[in-house]
């Protein structure tokens, strides 16, 4: 992500998670917009939950209630797919065991990505 965003000026920060359990891997400021975004990878091309832990699922849902910008950006090496959701979901996107049908990304793409639009989805596409 950082290489394919590198063109675009965003500025990053990587966050070590074991300092504070539950938040996101990636602080990001791009076209004067903050954000977090937590990265995962998934070995299914369905996705029917996000592996999020606990804590995880309460930073997102915390922080995404008190108006932070906070995304998953999921990847799927096989099919070279990257998935967006927002944070805000974060209860409904971990693991549930009677769910069937695959969670509905905000913003799905095939390689070569497209970076620039998945840049202004997560910094300028707010709920």
């Amino acid at each position: 992500m950082r290489q394919g965003t590198k063109p675009l000026d965003v500025l990053w920060t990587r966050i070590e998670s074991w300092a504070s359990p539950g938040v996101p891997d990636l602080f990001g400021v791009y076209k004067g917009e903050s954000f977090w975004v937590e990265l995962k990878l998934h070995k299914l091309k369905s996705v029917k939950y996000i592996d999020l832990s606990p804590q995880q699922i309460l930073w997102q849902t915390r922080h995404s209630q008190a108006g932070a910008n906070v995304w998953n950006l999921v990847g799927h090496p096989a099919s070279r797919t990257v998935k967006l959701y927002r944070g805000a979901r974060a209860i409904e996107l971990g693991r549930d065991a009677t769910r069937t049908e695959d969670l509905v990304p905000c913003y799905e793409c095939d390689a070569p990505y497209d970076w620039s639009t998945v840049m202004d989805t997560i910094a300028l596409d707010r709920v």
